[in-house]
């Protein structure tokens, strides 16, 4: 067997600056950068995980200690197993790309760490020998090279798994804007966990692990959690610790993986302190799946003790209860996480499905009631409230409230239930604020009771809870979006604009951020501005936002032949799927270039539509709004003003002061295209002074409000700067 060349004593330290250059098979190694070079390609290891390669890869099937590898890689700093752990588990996760497994770490009880070859008769040696490095290389320094019978074409694996990675995370990469928040020592982000299962399929058990770990940890008021959807951003996207905790507001990570053979499961965990790559502590656990429940609560247990963190005895408790003790219903229930959270219309329907499979096994299973009700309310909202509760989310929310209705998880479900259920913003924002305040953590209840305030036209209450959602859930595009809008219904431009200009570092291409950037400008009277912003935009269909700002540029800009050929493209499309509002805009366009017939043709066919649409959802925000519009177009405007006020009362009655605004806008402009000159100006005198889109730039460019031009009394409030 070849012998190392020179080997370091077994207590001296590996100092990366000093390791001359080597080869592993194929793949260049430069130490002293802590680069490894393969098919031209670059990536930046860890220090500790490469300096534990390097120990483990001088001595292939040689048991090395833990003394010793502290000795090497941590100089004789005392460290806790966790350091080492966390490396190892770096290790062995990499082995495992793409279900393969070119070689294996071995534990030694007590002892050590052994790297062993899968292929168990191949020889194991390392043969370096020296090599001067190549003129192009613009280094001096040696080259050693390991030559791996076997092991080395495990390591060239394991180490081109890295490498594409890397090569390919800088273009993904963003550029982020300062954290709105200073990470506090008591702020933790869990990463999504790890499936080192044989069975792919399985990959739900390690999302659902993940999951029940965060919710729990989110029980603790004295801690600062980042909610999932941002966490999960990281999910197959590896990256430096430091910066990821940078961009998600944070000091703590919380990193893991999930391994089922059969009926066990082993579950590792590992918490550091990011700025440092400090490990605070780290822990396996194996179980058997019938009493796998338990481990998240110990878990957020442990953790709120490394980060010394205060948990009152109520959310002792809280953290502590089993969902369940059912096996069966667990994993069903951990099936449905997966498709609860990707909050399209076919995954909710397997959600749904999957939950009532998990409370048919155990019908005491609390929290899959309150996800019963939050899926049913969701996917039946803007129903009339017989077929919500026929849904069965008025079912399940009186199930979950006989057995824990101080769960959070209920109280936030009682809230979604009265939101998207009945409509009852008042009680929804009562029941949502009680949640918020005993678990501020809770995203969910959060994100509904931003909505709700700004629902209700609480648009002060309702940015400052945006920004506080934004803090536990930083990497989520429509929270910074409803950020913005917040600040321009307070007719704010700078700062929402600053608000998109912070989101687009992070997404370029998003084009709902940038039709909400274009629409401040416009707003604001700045049609240059926004002109520069849309100037190569080309929305496609389903980007709703972005073709109605579009629209509004053309309309504003009274460039009536360019807005009546966008639409048409876009009807091209669409084809056989019409939009109601695309053949309503067209009328609008046509109307304006003194094309009758045409724009009575589109508009006929967009009251159709609508109608048809009303029939089905009768109180449908998105079709009444517009019917008065449409009946003006075709010169009905008896029907135009009954179907103003009739919205506007039924909004009332909701107490709906977002849609509300909206119908009131809609119904001034009615007045003046009716000639009512009195009656639309003292009722955007009235406007003007509300949240809303309606400012006096706007009075000034829209063709709506053309028939009152030359009225002193509109003409003072379309030149106001700031309204009245």
């Amino acid at each position: 067997m070849n012998q190392l060349s020179n080997p370091p004593s077994g207590s001296e330290p590996i100092r990366l600056s000093d390791e001359p250059d080597f080869a592993l098979g194929g793949v260049q190694v430069r130490p002293s950068l802590r680069e490894v070079h393969f098919d031209g390609r670059k990536a930046q290891l860890e220090p500790r995980v490469m300096q534990v390669l390097v120990a483990l890869a001088r001595a292939p099937g040689v048991v090395v200690s833990r003394d010793e590898l502290i000795q090497r890689c941590w100089e004789g700093r005392i460290v806790g197993e966790a350091a080492i752990n966390r490396c190892i588990w770096k290790l062995r996760e990499l082995s495992e790309v793409d279900g393969k497994a070119p070689f294996r770490i071995e534990t030694i009880p007590r002892v050590g760490y052994r790297l062993m070859s899968v292929d168990a008769s191949a020889d194991t040696a390392l043969d370096i020998v020296a090599a001067e490095a190549t003129p192009d290389q613009g280094t001096s320094e040696r080259t050693r090279r390991i030559a791996l019978p076997a092991a080395a074409g495990a390591i060239v694996l394991v180490l081109s798994a890295l490498l594409a990675y890397e090569v390919w995370v800088p273009s993904w990469r963003p550029a982020s804007p300062p954290p709105l928040t200073t990470a506090s020592e008591r702020s933790i982000a869990v990463l999504p966990f790890k499936n080192l299962s044989s069975d792919r399929d399985t990959g739900y058990l390690a999302a659902g692990v993940q999951d029940e770990i965060l919710t729990r940890l989110a029980k603790i008021g004295s801690l600062k959690v980042i909610s999932r959807t941002s966490a999960d951003q990281y999910a197959d996207k590896p990256g430096n610790l430091p910066e990821i905790a940078t961009r998600l507001g944070v000091a703590n990570i919380l990193e893991g993986s999930v391994q089922r053979e059969g009926n066990t499961v082993r579950i590792n965990v590992q918490l550091i302190r990011a700025a440092g790559d400090d490990h605070l502590w780290a822990e396996d656990y194996d179980r058997k799946m019938d009493d796998v429940f338990s481990v998240e609560s110990d878990v957020a247990a442990a953790i709120a003790t490394a980060l010394a963190a205060k948990v009152t005895p109520g959310e002792k408790a809280e953290i502590a209860i089993p969902s369940t003790t059912n096996p069966k219903a667990y994993d069903l229930y951990l099936r449905a996480l997966v498709f609860a959270h990707k909050n399209d219309a076919s995954s909710m329907w397997t959600a749904i499905q999957l939950l009532e499979q998990a409370v048919k096994e155990d019908p005491k299973f609390a929290v899959a009631w309150a996800w019963l009700v939050r899926m049913r309310a969701y996917i039946h909202s803007g129903d009339d409230l017989a077929t919500v509760r026929q849904g069965g989310a008025h079912a399940a929310l009186v199930n979950a409230l006989s057995l824990q209705p101080d769960m959070p998880e209920t109280q936030t479900a009682r809230g979604f239930y009265l939101y998207y259920g009945e409509m009852n913003y008042p009680a929804a924002q009562r029941e949502l604020e009680r949640v918020h305040a005993r678990w501020p953590n809770t995203a969910d209840a959060l994100e509904a009771l931003a909505l709700v305030l700004r629902r209700l036209g609480k648009w002060n209450e309702s940015r400052d809870a945006f920004v506080r959602l934004v803090a536990l859930d930083p990497l989520v595009p429509a929270f910074r979006i409803f950020l913005a809008e917040a600040f321009m219904g307070q007719h704010d431009f700078a700062a929402a604009i600053r608000v998109c200009d912070n989101a687009l570092k992070i997404w370029p291409d998003n084009g709902w951020i940038l039709a909400v950037k274009a629409n401040a400008y416009q707003e604001a009277g700045q049609l240059d501005q926004a002109e520069v912003l849309l100037r190569n935009v080309h929305p496609a269909p389903d980007e709703e936002n972005l073709i109605w700002v579009v629209e509004q540029q053309f309309w504003l800009r009274r460039q009536y032949g360019r807005g009546a050929a966008f639409i048409r493209g876009l009807i091209e499309i669409e084809q056989e799927q019409e939009d109601p509002h695309l053949k309503f805009m067209l009328g609008e366009f046509l109307r304006m270039k003194d094309d009758a017939s045409g724009a009575r043709e589109n508009y006929s066919i967009a009251l159709h539509d609508v109608l048809i649409d009303l029939k089905k959802h009768p109180n449908s925000n998105a079709s009444l709004i517009p019917l008065p519009k449409i009946y003006a177009g075709l010169g009905d405007f008896r029907m135009a003003m009954a179907a103003a006020n009739h919205t506007i009362e039924l909004l009332r009655a909701l107490n709906d002061g977002l849609d509300g605004t909206g119908a009131a806008n809609v119904r001034v402009r009615v007045m003046a295209r009716l000639g009512d000159r009195g009656g639309a100006i003292a009722e955007l005198a009235r406007l003007l002074k509300l949240p809303g889109d309606l400012t006096p730039a706007v009075l000034r460019l829209d063709p709506d409000f053309d028939a009152l031009r030359g009225d002193p009394r509109f003409e003072r409030l379309s030149n106001s700067q700031t309204p009245p």
